[in-house]
């Protein structure tokens, strides 16, 4: 008892003289003059965003709005009255520009002080609602006043930068460049003053460490006290052990112990055996149903679910970063069951679940499905893995991965992996998506670029207009990508996203010297290229268009496919069952062989060499151009 109050008294008098001397006012003081660029060097990511967010609507004292458009026409107004002009793109003039004559540079100067007065006028606000939100105690509003304030510091802050750096007359791509790395977190830390410090630190650190070292110095020295009371208990109880041995063997004699222990060995012996059985099921194909344990709203339009098992055990199967999941679902409206394929975004090395990242499209049977009517806690059937669109690692030492809108999610799988498993190489992330509130894993990627330096993350924006976006605007192009990725021929790509925008950048990366079996692309996943589904009507002769005969062999069946109508259309339209998921030409799951005849497709990527050479289409894609028979 005298030890523990010792040790209680000690740990007492070392937090209350630390946080007399931290608290206290010349403590609080001395911290803030002398540890003030110490700080900023040590937190360099406080004063960065990787973009600013847009102003959300402030509260009245009734609850209406007040920064809806009717709040953004009368600051407009407001900032003309003062002489200030409208908002124009500041930092893609400067980065378009190599010199500038005393008229352009006058009209920079110009454009500064603008920002600077419309960061005026959203502080006023910001502060202003702010008070009257503070009055009501109104913690929403203050919440969203705080983001105005945000928003107008950044407009301030850009606008002074600017209009410094060119009074002191820096080039001007310099000065967009500068303020570019600055909110991208990449500039290097400002050096520390050495004056008036012992290793480094300043005298109100040093004194904290020499309090902290002589606590750390107290607590092993309790520690070593309670070890040796610990062996001496220790060695008295191996003395009262040593007195019962004899009673201990007399019982240890009965028969039903040796039974048990020889029980015990061959249920060991009989689990270690089925070890190797276990691991070959995991790599085939798994069917049943998971469990939903979570929904997460990446976006306004955009939803994460997470799935397991019921009985929380480890996922039945193992999948690549980048493969997809076949979901079978019932929907009311539907005869029989709708099958959609999406990308897991987690990460392989989560071992007791798997994600999804859902965008909900509007005419989308599936998504909308997905969004409105599931809920934690509902079982759905699935199939996974599928696909061969993964990167892993092994393939490469360094990848570029390209993807538009919600084509990210497979290759936030990949990022995912690759740096749970801190892969060594380099890892070229290129997003790009409308505006900032379409930026999906933005927080993550922020995270994941601080924490991995072999992680680069380049995002562009393509309708950033009326926004404090300050990075790239518009589409990737050539001289972007090739400054942003250095030998960029030697790299390999992923790209995913929709058909136009995948097409592009592989005719870019071509022109930029890139190997064509280094590009691999991912159409699965966008949802340009999938068919919304509706409910089945009857045939009648007013709705089929007279069109190829259409035979499929196992079934004994036969139908005319109508206009557009694919091979798998009309196997649905005469309940054949073919096998598919995607429906867009990627997963390869709906090859059927072709017996006889002629059809076109778009995309058939599902099908490797050797399924072309043996007659294989896919059933989703081909579209009878001649009297056709296929093996379904």
């Amino acid at each position: 008892m005298k030890r523990q109050r010792i040790y209680f008294f000690s740990v007492s008098c070392a937090l209350i003289f630390s946080a007399i001397v931290i608290v206290s006012p010349s403590g609080v003081h001395a911290l803030q003059q002398s540890d003030a660029d110490e700080h900023a060097s040590h937190h360099p990511e406080a004063n960065s965003d990787l973009t600013s967010k847009t102003s959300q609507d402030l509260t009245t004292a009734n609850g209406s709005s007040m920064m809806g458009p009717a709040m953004g026409k009368q600051m407009d107004r407001m900032m003309e009255k003062m002489g200030a002009p409208k908002p124009k793109d500041l930092y893609p003039t400067l980065m378009r520009m190599h010199d500038m004559t005393p008229e352009q540079q006058m009209e920079v100067l110009q454009k500064a002080t603008s920002r600077m007065e419309q960061g005026t006028v959203q502080l006023t606000a910001g502060f202003e609602s702010l008070a009257n939100a503070a009055d009501r105690d109104d913690l929403t509003s203050m919440q969203d006043s705080l983001g105005v304030i945000k928003e107008g510091i950044a407009h301030f802050d850009s606008g002074l930068a600017a209009k410094r750096a060119i009074q002191d007359g820096q080039e001007p791509r310099r000065v967009a460049l500068t303020w570019f790395k600055s909110q991208m977190n990449i500039l290097p830390s400002s050096p520390t003053s050495s004056s008036n410090t012992l290793f480094g630190m300043t005298p109100l650190h040093s004194a904290i460490m020499f309090i902290l070292l002589g606590f750390v110095s107290l607590m092993f020295y309790i520690y070593g006290v309670k070890m040796r009371r610990a062996s001496a208990l220790l060695g008295e109880l191996k003395n009262v052990e040593t007195s019962n041995t004899t009673v201990i063997k007399e019982n240890s004699r009965r028969p039903t112990a040796v039974t048990d222990i020889e029980q015990v060995s061959t249920d060991t012996s009989l689990a270690r055996q089925s070890m190797p059985s276990d691991r070959n099921s995991r790599k085939a194909a798994y069917v049943g149903d998971v469990l939903v344990i979570g929904i997460f709203r990446e976006t306004h339009d955009v939803k994460t679910f997470r799935l397991a098992l019921s009985d929380g055990q480890e996922l039945p199967f193992d999948y690549e970063p980048g493969q997809f999941v076949t979901f079978t679902l019932d929907i009311k409206g539907f005869d029989k069951p709708v099958k959609r394929s999406y990308t897991i975004a987690s990460s392989p090395t989560e071992r007791n679940y798997f994600e999804v990242t859902i965008k909900r499209e509007e005419h989308g049977t599936v998504s909308r499905y997905m969004h409105d009517t599931v809920n934690i806690g509902d079982m759905l059937t699935i199939k996974a893995p599928g696909g061969k669109f993964y990167f892993n690692g092994k393939e490469a030492t360094s990848v570029v991965l390209i993807s538009g809108g919600v084509g990210i999610t497979p290759m936030m799988s990949a990022v995912r992996y690759l740096t749970s498993t801190c892969w060594s190489g380099e890892i070229y992330f290129l997003f790009c998506t409308r505006t900032t509130n379409d930026f999906i894993f933005e927080q993550e990627l922020r995270y994941l670029q601080a924490r991995h330096t072999n992680l680069k993350v380049l995002v562009s924006m393509t309708q950033a207009d009326g926004t404090s976006w300050m990075g790239p605007q518009g589409r990737f192009s050539s001289n972007l990508v090739n400054e942003f990725v250095p030998e960029i021929a030697s790299k390999t790509a992923h790209i995913c996203g929709p058909p136009a925008m995948m097409d592009a950048m592989t005719s870019m990366l071509l022109e930029l010297g890139m190997p064509n079996k280094n590009i691999k692309k991912e159409a699965f996943g966008s949802g340009s290229s999938k068919k919304a589904l509706s409910p089945p009507t009857p045939a009648s002769e007013n709705n089929v268009a007279v069109g190829k005969n259409v035979v499929f062999s196992l079934s004994n069946v036969n139908s005319q496919a109508g206009h557009d109508q694919t091979v798998l259309d009309v196997a649905d339209d005469v309940d054949v069952e073919i096998e598919n998921s995607c429906r867009a030409g990627s997963c390869g799951s709906c090859k059927v062989k072709l017996l006889r005849g002629d059809v076109d497709m778009d995309v058939d990527d599902g099908l490797e060499p050797e399924d072309k050479a043996s007659g294989y289409i896919l059933a989703c894609q081909a579209i009878p151009k001649t009297d056709v028979e296929v093996e379904a």
